[in-house]
């Protein structure tokens, strides 16, 4: 959904382009010739020579967004990178529009602290790593972080889309206002369509049976069980339920629920949001945390004009009043002494 309501764009109209990253299946690509319900910069991702897609499905999600209500519309486009519209290469299907990642989604987690896309994969490493990285997270926006996703998830099956290929590379977090941005949506399945044959991240694959299908609301709570587990255990390929289970013994039972290789036992993403809003009910409200600057603010041309609150002047301790008052007297005393004595003896 773009501006205008033109869901074939030609190439040529997004030039110039800027590359920004490549990946297994394509390149990505900022370009500043169109905004997206012209308000969100644009990213475009031109698929790679030789990797299979289906055009067709491609433009099944380009229009989904606009066979929605509003509110549902509005609320996909907020929380994922979807599709916006299809970029054509002639007469080929090159690639696709999407928004750029938004800036509370980015974090200075980057090596020698660049600027990148906050991916959960961050958070999902020992404390020692994260006091490196400058990361501060506790338990509650641990909680609140699962929350927000599941909510997310929740949501998108609730439309008929699968994330899929749930991993923490895909999936960007905000840990100061926990919320979640879900990129790689060409990769999530749409009423059982997809654009890109389904695949699994390493470590992230359900468990067990091997003719069990992939991209399902099942396969999709397995994984978010993994999510949960390794994000209390800080590990980014166990699964030591022993920590998220010390948080809540309910959360404990619902990741092995979860895990459970009959994938009709495994709970919805509904149970998961109920159990993960009591726990973060109950949680301890941590102390203040310092906030972490998502990006530098831009250097200022000119001084600018701040008015400043003076600072409370903190109180004077009463001791020292107290001692000077007594010297004071004291002195005074003495003097009168000595008049006095001077006078007896004159």
């Amino acid at each position: 959904m773009i501006g205008n309501d033109v869901h074939h764009l030609p190439r040529p109209v997004l030039e110039p382009l800027v590359r920004v990253g490549e990946g297994g299946q394509g390149v990505v690509y900022f370009t500043d010739r169109i905004r997206i319900n012209k308000i969100w910069s644009a990213a475009y991702k031109e698929y790679l020579p030789g990797t299979k897609f289906d055009p067709q499905v491609m433009r099944q999600m380009v229009a989904y967004v606009p066979s929605l209500d509003a509110a549902d519309g509005r609320w996909l486009c907020e929380n994922t990178a979807w599709p916006a519209a299809v970029v054509l290469n002639g007469s080929q299907v090159s690639g696709f529009l999407m928004r750029r990642i938004p800036d509370r989604f980015r974090m200075p987690w980057g090596d020698n602290g660049a600027t990148a896309p906050a991916a959960l994969q961050y958070l999902l490493n020992p404390q020692t790593y994260l006091n490196r990285k400058g990361i501060h997270i506790d338990g509650r926006v641990r909680l609140e972080l699962l929350e927000a996703i599941a909510d997310v998830m929740a949501r998108l099956h609730s439309l008929d889309i699968v994330v899929g290929d749930l991993s923490p590379n895909n999936l960007l977090v905000d840990i100061r206002n926990p919320a979640c941005f879900f990129i790689d949506c060409d990769a999530m399945r749409l009423r059982g369509q997809d654009v890109l044959d389904q695949v699994e991240t390493p470590e992230w694959g359900v468990r067990g049976n091997r003719h069990e299908p992939i991209a399902t609301p099942a396969s999709d709570s397995y994984k978010f069980g993994l999510l949960a587990a390794r994000l209390f255990a800080q590990d980014q390929m166990g699964q030591d339920l022993t920590a998220l289970a010390g948080v809540s013994s309910e959360l404990g039972v619902l990741a092995r629920r979860s895990l459970d290789a009959d994938s009709t036992r495994r709970p919805s993403m509904g149970d998961w949001l109920g159990t993960l809003r009591t726990a973060r009910i109950g949680a301890p409200v941590p102390s203040p945390r310092r906030t972490v600057r998502a990006t530098p603010p831009p250097a200022a041309t000119t001084a600018p004009s701040v008015i400043r609150v003076p600072a409370p002047q903190p109180a004077v301790p009463d001791r020292p009043v107290r001692a000077a008052v007594i010297k004071g007297v004291t002195a005074l005393t003495i003097l009168v002494l000595v008049i006095t004595l001077i006078a007896q003896l004159v």
